[in-house]
Order: structure tokens, then C-alpha cells, then sequence
């Protein structure tokens, strides 16, 4: 009889074990093409995306006292439509400057490649009247635009490039009046974004830019009057919702 029982256990585990090696595994069946927000693919129809983030921009010390570096906050979204069309709304603001951009996007994806053109229109206000200031601008700004990217089953890379052309900007001190502008290139972005999965079907994209230009939005309101183009970089951390 004393023998009996680990005759019996080694069975009911040899059983066990068996059945569970017998259970199929659960396939990861995760592609990151669903998931990102820079990378160009063919977005799904009628879909609906967003993706909250954190810019960290230094401005040059022309601009800025002490360069302080400045968080931007930013709100990005994608509707699909059919025919491999979008179209992309973007919202960037640091409370006394605020940028919202709308746009189409129509892109192409061969393989683990993928490209997307598109023309953004946004509209700038900012308004300070705290420390002594009491300044006003409104701007109008066109970003046509450029995405390449290549993708593996879990991470993305897409780099991306914007011509930036302001037609019309005005500059208010109280009511006065005491700038307006039409018409200019203000100069080009430049940035790489790597989208990489986190846990899940969760996202976090990393990003880096680089914004050339003459006149940086979110800091038009100290009136530069600095005749030349900056080198601004950005490092943006995103989550795709």
C-alpha cells in the first residue's frame, strides 16, 4: 500500500504534463503597422487614431535668455478614408502659443517600406500678457511634406521632412500693430521617429528634430528681430492611445 500513492501521483502528473504540453500556444500575431502613427501605411478606413505627447524643444539663446528648455504639449490624431488617403489633425501648445495644423496624407507601402506625402495648414495664436507683456500673434503657416519609413515586426522607422511657409503672420504690442509679414519661406524640419512596442498592443514613439527656420512659432512673441535661420532641436516622447 505505501508504494501505491507515488505510483499513482507520478501518473496524474505524467497525465498533467502531457495535456499541458498539448495546449496550443497562444501566436503573437502583433504587427506594428496597425499600431503606429508616423509610419506611412494604408491607414483603416473610416479608423480613428491619437496620441498624446511631451516635445522638449531649447531654443538658441538669441531667442531665449539662458536657452531654458521649454515643454510642448501635443495632441495628434489620423482618420482613414479609402483610396490610402488621411487625414491628420495636430494640436501643440505651451499656453501662451498654440499651433493646430489639419491636413491629407496619401500613402503607399511596398513591402516592409512605406512612403506618405501631404500638405498641412495650420493656424498659430499666441497671447501674453503676464510680466510686463502685453503681445499678440496670429499666424498662417503651410507645411507640405514628406515620410519614409521601414518597418520589422515590432518596431518602425520613419524619417520625415516639412518646407515651412508662412502666409501671413501679424504681431500685435496692446493695439498696435507693429509687424505683418506674407509670403515667405521660413525655412525646413527635418526629423527621424522610431515607434517601438512597449507591452501588448501599447506603442511609445521616440522622436528627434531639427527645426531650421528663421522664426519659431512658439516663440514669436518676443518679436526676434534677428535676421537669420536657427537650428532648433526638439526630442519628443510619444504614446499612441
Amino acid at each position: 500500500m505505501i508504494y501505491r500513492y507515488p505510483i499513482i501521483l507520478f501518473i496524474f502528473l505524467a497525465g498533467y504534463f502531457r495535456l499541458s504540453a498539448q495546449e496550443p500556444v497562444p501566436k503573437d500575431t502583433f504587427d506594428i503597422t496597425r499600431h503606429t502613427m508616423q509610419f506611412p501605411h494604408q491607414y483603416k478606413k473610416w479608423g480613428f487614431k491619437v496620441s498624446a505627447g511631451l516635445f522638449m524643444v531649447k531654443p538658441p539663446k538669441d531667442l531665449i535668455e539662458n536657452a531654458l528648455q521649454a515643454p510642448l504639449v501635443n495632441i495628434h490624431a489620423i482618420f482613414g478614408l479609402p483610396y490610402n488617403f488621411s487625414l491628420e489633425g495636430d494640436l501643440t501648445t505651451i499656453v501662451v502659443s498654440n499651433q493646430l495644423a489639419l491636413g491629407p496624407r496619401y500613402s503607399y507601402m511596398y513591402k516592409n517600406f512605406g512612403v506618405k506625402v501631404g500638405w498641412d495648414i495650420a493656424f498659430v495664436y499666441g497671447q501674453m500678457k503676464q510680466y510686463g507683456f502685453d503681445n499678440s500673434t496670429m499666424a498662417w503657416i503651410h507645411y507640405p511634406n514628406i515620410s519614409l519609413g521601414y518597418k520589422l515586426k515590432k518596431i518602425a522607422f520613419t524619417a520625415k521632412g516639412e518646407l515651412v511657409t508662412v502666409t501671413k503672420v501679424t504681431t500685435k504690442s496692446g493695439e498696435n500693430e507693429v509687424s505683418r509679414s506674407k509670403n515667405f519661406v521660413n525655412g525646413f524640419t527635418a526629423a527621424l521617429y522610431i515607434e517601438q512596442r512597449i507591452h501588448k498592443n501599447n506603442v511609445f514613439i521616440i522622436g528627434i528634430k531639427d527645426n531650421y527656420v528663421k522664426y519659431y512659432w512658439p516663440t514669436w512673441l518676443i518679436f526676434t528681430t534677428f535676421n537669420r535661420h536657427y537650428h532648433i532641436p526638439e526630442l519628443n516622447f510619444i504614446w499612441v492611445l
